[in-house]
């Protein structure tokens, strides 16, 4: 059942069951994803607080220069009771405390001369000037964050300014990676001729684990009785489960046999993409699996474009989409018509432009150029080769 790109895209997307809500403490919400919009509780200041250390006082009351005021105080940053000045008065404020009522300016303190109980202004402030009003920042029942919102360092300290401590978050997805072939050895294993390494977990593991939980569930060899046995305990213990290699019509190419055997309904098992076109997806309820290629550069092609989206989608993400960039080919970027090629490419910036360069090797066998790439050029089926100095879209890997 073959497919192209943009079916292959709709069917696996139109599958994905976004997943349920947990509450978590703010120290557990890092690169959780917001389960509803967050309001804000109160106004960011809450009150009109000085933005310096200086003096607070009503402008009305400066007629001349130099113009001198009487210090009759301080607030500090947390006192509660709030000050009051009256005409010709000032009050010593610091940093991030309560405006005085009555006061409408301040000024820094080294812009004023200190006379004993005096302060002598001698260069206009304007009214307002170093008052941060409430509100001003954040008002209250404003939408700060929004329902599909990733939280990183940055959201989740906003919402400690906003105090809150508990918020509701998308349930992360679990994930089950099973790697298959009797040639595939752990690195820490000693190598052999005929030995290839997993480098496959290990792709899979850095490019979901922001989103989702990953289970390695161990290499297998490829016996279907063993592999029918491992993948139903491994769909029955996670949202998706993930296959590499198998995936072929080979002689020792299972993967699709057992697909079958563990009650998957088989949507596709090969695209029009390049290169990586086997992919085996199944759908059993809400169950996913993937039985992606098993050469690395491959896997990883297929992994970014059609897998990767889906798992932000399960895991809340409201952009859950790979973003593109648009960039202009440095050399001649070679492609058939009647397949999607996916181009490794180097990046490179000139004069505020974006410039690609066909990486070392397009092999698919070849995954240290894959390793060395900034991004992939997308060529469409109808598109064929790129020129020299013509505009291309890509994305970041």
């Amino acid at each position: 059942m073959k497919v192209t790109r943009n079916e292959a895209k709709d069917i696996i997307l139109n599958a994905v069951k976004i997943q349920s809500f947990e509450v978590v403490t703010l120290e557990n919400a890092y690169n959780r994803v917001l389960y509803e919009n967050i309001y804000a509780k109160y106004n960011i200041p809450e009150s009109d607080k000085s933005a310096i250390d200086g003096f607070c006082f009503r402008i009305e009351d400066i007629k001349s220069y130099p113009a001198i005021l009487k210090i009759i105080g301080e607030s500090k940053a947390g006192d509660k009771d709030k000050k009051e000045v009256q005409a010709n008065e000032a009050i010593f404020t610091m940093t991030g405390s309560i405006i005085p009522e009555n006061a409408d300016t301040a000024i820094r303190i080294e812009d004023v001369k200190i006379s004993e109980d005096e302060i002598i202004i001698e260069k206009a402030p304007k009214k307002g000037d170093l008052i941060d009003l409430a509100g001003s920042e954040i008002k209250k029942d404003e939408i700060i964050l929004h329902q599909g919102e990733v939280l990183d360092y940055k959201k989740v300290s906003l919402l400690a300014n906003l105090g809150f401590y508990q918020i509701k978050v998308y349930t992360r997805p679990s994930i089950g990676v099973i790697v298959t072939g009797n040639e595939i050895q752990e690195p820490w294993e000693q190598s052999y001729k005929a030995g290839v390494k997993n480098v496959n977990f290990y792709i899979l593991k850095g490019m979901l684990e922001s989103f989702a939980d990953i289970v390695y569930l161990g290499k297998v060899k490829d016996e279907p009785s063993t592999m029918n046995k491992l993948f139903a305990s491994a769909l029955k213990q996670n949202d998706i489960l993930l296959s590499s290699a198998g995936a072929s019509k080979g002689k020792y190419d299972f993967t699709k046999d057992i697909a079958k055997n563990i009650g998957l309904d088989t949507k596709f098992t090969m695209t029009n993409i390049r290169p990586g076109r086997p992919l085996i997806f199944g759908v059993k309820k809400e169950k996913l699996f993937f039985g992606l290629p098993g050469y690395p550069s491959a896997l990883l092609i297929n992994s970014y474009d059609f897998l990767l989206p889906a798992v932000k989608k399960i895991a809340g993400i409201k952009e859950y989409e790979n973003k593109k960039i648009t960039v202009i080919a440095e050399e001649a970027i070679k492609s058939k018509e009647n397949r999607v090629d996916f181009i490794r490419v180097t990046l490179s910036y000139k004069n505020g432009k974006i410039f690609a360069k066909n990486a070392s090797s397009q092999q698919t066998s070849n995954f240290l150029s894959t390793s060395e790439s900034d991004a992939l050029v997308i060529v469409d089926e109808s598109q064929g080769s790129i020129k020299e100095g013509e505009v291309a879209e890509a994305i970041l890997i």
